[in-house]
Order: structure tokens, then sequence, then C-alpha cells
């Protein structure tokens, strides 16, 4: 092996037959030109075709940023925060919700959610389906002559949990194409993140793009303190609780002090000071069930993340079309790569026959 590649004959005649291949192969695509000709005019014309007939595309545009007072924060943070600089924590909050918008969950709830679009009412999905159907999306094209089950396929329960098989693939379908429209960016040195959704239908575009922002952010903060609104809500329940039995006891003790009133007698006031007591005991606990109540609220406030919407797409929206310099490049680029295809797999075949 080292003697053939050590040979200079050898290496000789393997750069000539490379230099002979490509000659030939050069003068084969100069005399050719008429496959140049007959490519481009036909992607020229399926280009121009594809140009005159794609529906504009509309852009909803929603920028937000997010801002989550915790209160486990460093005064660290606190201080890079002031200058702008982002903490390691921040970055990771920004891209979580970036994912969190790219979820199916939050895909269904904007899908299942019943809206006005174009004068008609129905859920989101529903419409979402028309414009695909229209732009062909939503049943491509196949060889085989089982009919798509999905074809005429309506959204009509709501409860995902009674869902069949088919409403499910339809769900996921339906979210896959979804998220082919979806764009998603964030700046970790601003903090912005943006939301941009492209569809066909401009009504459609505007509306599912401001459902989204609502559903993803009313998802974050709702998980993100699910366990401080989880206390609230039980000391809530104990403070109120409490309040209506010491209400209770009130009237309870005002009814005793009334009917002995005329007739006291020592066993009397028994009754009296056992539920006197109980008021008292009451008291205390109702006090330190409300500060506490307090103390869990303060935290619910602390650690509630804020999504400040700061810009949200309003009408009309920007309208994405196909120019024609786009088509006349497309056109150009693919006729020279489908023609040099063509003619090497031309000569391979003659010089082989």
């Amino acid at each position: 092996m080292q003697a053939y590649m050590k040979d200079p004959n050898l290496q000789d005649s393997m750069i000539k037959t490379i230099i002979q291949t490509g000659y030939s192969l050069l003068r084969e695509i100069a005399t050719s030109l008429n496959v140049f000709l007959i490519v481009g005019m036909a992607l020229i014309s399926f280009f121009t075709f594809r140009k005159l007939t794609s529906p504009d595309r509309y852009i909803a545009r929603t920028s937000f940023m997010l801002n989550e007072a915790s209160g486990n924060g460093s005064g660290i943070s606190a201080i890079l925060g002031q200058f702008g600089i982002q903490t390691p924590g921040e970055g990771v909050s920004l891209q979580k919700v970036i994912e969190i918008a790219k979820t199916r969950i939050i895909s269904e709830n904007v899908f299942l959610e019943k809206k006005v679009v174009n004068g008609k009412e129905d859920l989101l999905g529903n419409h979402l389906i028309n414009t695909f159907i229209i732009s062909g999306d939503w049943t491509k094209f196949n060889l085989s002559y089982k009919e798509n089950p999905l074809k005429n396929f309506k959204f009509i329960k709501t409860d995902l949990k009674s869902f069949s098989e088919l409403e499910n693939a339809a769900l996921k379908k339906l979210h896959a194409l979804f998220l082919k429209n979806l764009m998603t960016n964030f700046n970790e040195r601003t903090g912005i993140l943006e939301l941009n959704l492209t569809l066909p239908d401009h009504d459609l575009s505007y509306v599912a793009g401001n459902v989204l922002f609502e559903k993803l952010s009313q998802f974050y903060i709702d998980k993100s303190i699910e366990k401080q609104q989880e206390t609230y809500d039980k000391l809530k329940l104990k403070v109120d609780s409490i309040h209506r039995l010491m209400y209770k006891k009130d009237f309870n003790l005002a009814n005793l002090k009334d009917g002995f009133r005329n007739t006291w007698t020592f066993q009397d006031v028994v009754p009296q000071t056992q539920t006197d007591r109980d008021i008292r005991m009451l008291n205390i606990i109702y006090t330190e069930a409300l500060k506490n109540l307090e103390v869990a609220s303060f935290t619910l406030q602390n650690q509630t993340p804020l999504i400040q919407a700061l810009d949200l797409p309003i009408k009309p929206l920007e309208s994405i079309k196909i120019t024609w310099l786009e088509t006349i490049l497309k056109s150009f680029i693919w006729t020279i790569f489908l023609s040099i295809v063509f003619i090497m797999i031309r000569k391979i075949l003659r010089d082989n026959s």
C-alpha cells in the first residue's frame, strides 16, 4: 500500500484522470445549455405560480418581559440587577417560559378557547383546522386509497380527559402545525421575550396571538405560586372557619345571659363561663391564624411573577409576501443545482453504457 502511494507514476496518473474527468464534465455542462433552459423554464413557471397563488401570511408579534420578585434572591443578585446584569437564575426562567410556550398543554388551552374569528364563533382549534385545510397542510396528499380520518374533523368536546384516540391524534397534529408557525425568542441581556405567530388568516392570527400570550402568562403564574397559593387557601379557610365559630359562640353567650337573667343561680353561670372561655381561646387562635394568613399573603405576593406585556398584536398586522426577487433567486439556484445533477447522472450513464 505504501509503495502504491509513493509511486510517482500512479500519482501522476490519478491527477491526470481527475483533471480529464473534470474537464470532460465541464465540457458536458457547456454543451448542455438546453438542459438549463428547460429546467429553468419549468422552475420559473413553478415558483411564479406559487407566488401568485400563495396567500399572504400575517405575523402577530408579542413581546413581553418577566419580573420575578423572589424573596430568596441574594443581595448580589439585587445589586447586579440594578446594573441590568442578568443572573443565571433569570436566564433559566426566560428559557423556561419559552419552552412552556411550545408545550402541548399551552396549545390545548388555546385550541379549546371559544372565540369569534371573521364573524364566526367557534373553538380556536376548529378555526386553525379550517385555515390549514385551505393551505393544504391539514391533510397531505398520499398515494394510499384510504381516506384520511382527520379530513373532516372538528373539535366538539372541550374535556381532554374524555377525548378519543382520533381526537388526541387531531390534537397532536394541530399542535405540530401550530409550532411550525410559531417563532420564539428571548434576549438574556434585556430580559425581553418574543412570540411571533404567523398564519395566512389575518383575524385568526391576531386572535390566536393574543390568546396564546394570555394562556401562557396565566399558566406560568399559576404554576409558579402553586404551593404558596395552596398554603394561603388553607389558612384562609381556617381563619374563616374560626371566625364563624366565634360569631356563633358570641350569640350563644348572649342567649345564655338573656335566658338566665331573671332566674340566676350558680349553676346558670357554668355554661356562660364555659362559653366565655371558649370565646377567649378562639380569639387567641384567631389572632395567630390571622398573623399566619398575613405572612402567607405577603409570601404569595412576593413570589408571584409578573409577566408584563410590552407589545401585543394590534391590527393591521404585518404581512409577509413572496417577493419577485425571492422567486427569481430560488428559480436560479434550483435551476443550477438540478441541471448539474441531471447532466452528471446522464454522463455517468452514457460512459457506462
